[in-house]
């Protein structure tokens, strides 16, 4: 992938390059040197080499599935730890799975797993997910406990392991420092068919970041606090807050706080940054992800680290041929290598389920055309943006900033010491129009002078309009690939209603599954007076049947996959019996009343003219509330009545009754 010199290190005579790891300021300020650190480009999304071999992970956890170590979890023997910022879904590994007997007596339907999130404490650790599905589900109701544990540097173990994994978890293992979740799955076929799910999690990331803007310590996602907090992190690069130039950071912050409007009418902060990095990647690719988010960059100059953020420079000098010591070098164009006239860039959406997602592309026409009508572009990665908003601010400033084509070698005397790379600068020589600068490259001369680098930039590069900047977001289609470990469930059932008061078997049919992997489907039923559900068929290629049963029963039908997978089961259970029946005599008939079930829609009434239900006939009516008035009686005459609720699946209760009344 084409990419910006992401790294520039200008040091002075003699001096090769400054250690990066375990003592860099000291190697800058011995060397009289300025490291400046940008990110523009790069191959940043690629994910890093596992450091040593892996260990097969269970049945569900592929770690080499697209997103693996960002939103998937993975069993890892040796691993780096990781660092959340601002919010974003995550995952990480798994450092402990075990398996025990669940509440039914199955041995290992329970199945534990700890995931390690953060290598920090977090502020919050939120939904869940297992697979594509948020923990809370209603399939999974009943299945999952989740314990959070933020990482706290006091933090006891977590008590559910402990009592319930026969000492493989103990009161040692508190994981202090660590924010992990420590989850218990029961294991069912319709609700995990393909065995443990991949778990993640949403984390607002880390805590303990101090705004030195009103001196508090907390979470934060803006770029610019959260690079000071990687600076003075153990984990990071170990400086001390003396060493940072809070003047400058309290300017970058400043300026990632700015509002600033969308094409969707709302105003959002100019810069954030929400992700996850590897503590594997090394410390200049972190920081190069983290300037990435804000456009700017990372000075370390004269032993100390100024923070900028991607914003107009104003001009802390104006460079004339007072401050020359030797001859100028104005470079026109550049070269023909460096042009780009389009830009496009990745970053994470979190509508995509938090991955790389395609920017809108931005190609200039005005450039094209000075280019000869070739589109060139060059392509950008925001690992730690999600907002697409920010990112098209940032493709265009980049393509601003690159078509500003003068360069300028400026050989200046110790004039020069007041400028540091980054800021911004007004070349005005003679004979030549002035125009504003960014200081670029900065060395000390043997000579006793100073050499910079400056590139033209003006304030228009960071202009924005977003009514006509930018450029509305195509929605790729989602790719749906066959999954031969999920079937779906049938979308319904039906019973075929009994007329009779009496009957020796009942009907059972249910919707078609239109699944290639479908291997066929289990019937079970249930007896009214039977207290679990008995096998009727396994593997019934047909789509209903006749289960002989002289009583209310329930029945249920799923599908089976040819892996073995199965659906959820769609249910035909027995409706409420109707209750407190009673009967008057009305004017030419008799009023029936009672309770209607909830679950019933209709109900099914017979009658008979003794107390005799073998003589009970079915009335055509079926009223769907009570009262019911069964008129078309003379006075004096007497019936029996018997009531039958019916369920919207067609499924019979037992019969209510009998009641008597004689009609008036």
């Amino acid at each position: 992938m084409p990419a910006a010199i992401p790294l520039v290190a200008v040091v002075a005579s003699g001096i090769a390059s400054a250690a990066v790891g375990g003592g860099i300021v000291g190697a800058l300020v011995g060397a009289g040197a300025a490291l400046v650190v940008t990110a523009v480009g790069g191959a940043i999304f690629p994910s890093k080499k596992p450091s040593a071999p892996t260990t097969p992970a269970p049945t569900g956890f592929d770690a080499s599935a697209p997103g693996a170590g960002r939103t998937q979890s993975f069993r890892q023997p040796i691993t780096e730890h990781q660092i959340v910022f601002g919010r974003c879904k995550v995952s990480g590994p798994i450092v402990f799975l075990h398996s025990a007997t669940d509440d039914q007596g199955r041995a290992d339907g329970y199945f534990y797993a700890v995931v390690v999130l953060a290598a920090h404490q977090v502020r919050a650790i939120g939904e869940l997910w297992l697979g594509d599905t948020l923990a809370n589900d209603a399939k999974f109701a009943g299945l999952v406990r989740v314990d959070r544990h933020l990482g706290a540097p006091d933090q006891a173990a977590n008590a559910n392991l402990v009592a319930e994994t026969g000492g493989k978890w103990t009161a040692a293992h508190r994981g202090r420092g660590r924010a992990y979740i420590a989850v218990r799955l029961k294991i069912t076929a319709e609700a995990f068919p393909s065995g443990p799910p991949n778990i993640a999690a949403m984390v607002e990331g880390a805590d303990t970041i101090l705004d030195p803007r009103t001196g508090q310590v907390g979470w934060s996602d803006n770029p610019a606090l959260c690079l000071a907090w990687y600076l003075t992190a153990p984990f990071g690069w170990r400086a001390s807050w003396a060493d940072i130039d809070i003047p400058a950071l309290i300017a970058a912050a400043n300026v990632c706080d700015e509002l600033v409007g969308t094409r969707r009418g709302v105003y959002e902060r100019r810069y954030t940054c929400n992700g996850r990095v590897s503590l594997g990647e090394g410390k200049i690719a972190i920081t190069r992800k983290l300037v990435s988010a804000m456009a700017g960059a990372l000075v370390v100059s004269g032993g100390r680290f100024f923070i900028h953020a991607g914003a107009p420079a104003l001009p802390a000098a104006t460079l004339t041929s007072d401050d020359l010591r030797g001859d100028v070098t104005i470079q026109g164009s550049r070269p023909r290598r460096d042009l780009f006239n389009g830009v496009r860039a990745v970053y994470v959406e979190p509508a995509a389920n938090w991955q790389p997602t395609d920017a809108p592309p931005l190609l200039a026409s005005n450039y094209v055309a000075e280019d000869g009508g070739e589109a060139i572009y060059r392509d950008m990665e925001f690992p730690l943006t999600t907002s697409v908003s920010t990112v098209q601010r940032i493709m265009k400033a980049e393509l601003e900033r690159d078509r500003r084509q003068r360069e300028v070698a400026f050989p200046a005397n110790l004039s020069a010491l007041r400028l540091r790379p980054w800021e911004g600068a007004m070349v005005a020589l003679d004979r030549l129009v002035p125009f504003p600068a960014r200081v670029t490259g900065w060395s000390l001369s043997p000579d006793g002078g100073v050499n910079l680098t400056l590139a033209e930039e003006d304030a228009a590069v960071w202009g924005w309009d977003p009514a006509v900047d930018e450029r509305a977001t195509n929605v790729s289609p989602s790719v749906v690939l066959p999954n031969p470990g999920v079937i779906a469930t049938p979308a319904s059932i039906a019973v075929e209603t009994p007329q009779g008061t009496a009957f020796a078997a009942l009907a059972v049919s249910w919707a078609v599954v239109p699944s290639a992997h479908l291997a066929g489907y289990e019937v079970e039923f249930q007896p009214a007076s039977v207290a679990a559900w008995q096998g009727y068929g396994a593997g019934l290629g047909a789509t209903a049947a006749a289960i002989p049963t002289a009583e209310p029963t329930a029945f249920r039908a799923r599908a089976v996959a040819r892996s073995g997978a199965v659906s959820g089961w769609r249910e035909a259970l027995v409706p409420g019996t109707v209750s407190a029946a009673t009967a008057s005599g009305i004017t030419g008939g008799i009023r029936l009343s009672g309770g209607f079930p909830a679950d019933a829609v209709r109900l099914q009434v017979f009658e008979a003219a003794s107390n005799s239900l073998a003589a009970a006939t079915k009335l055509a009516a079926e009223p769907t509330g009570l009262f019911f008035d069964r008129t078309g009686l003379s006075a004096g005459q007497t019936r029996w009545y018997w009531l039958r609720a019916v369920s919207a699946e067609g499924n019979v209760s037992a019969l209510a009754g009998p009641v008597s009344a004689t009609a008036l």
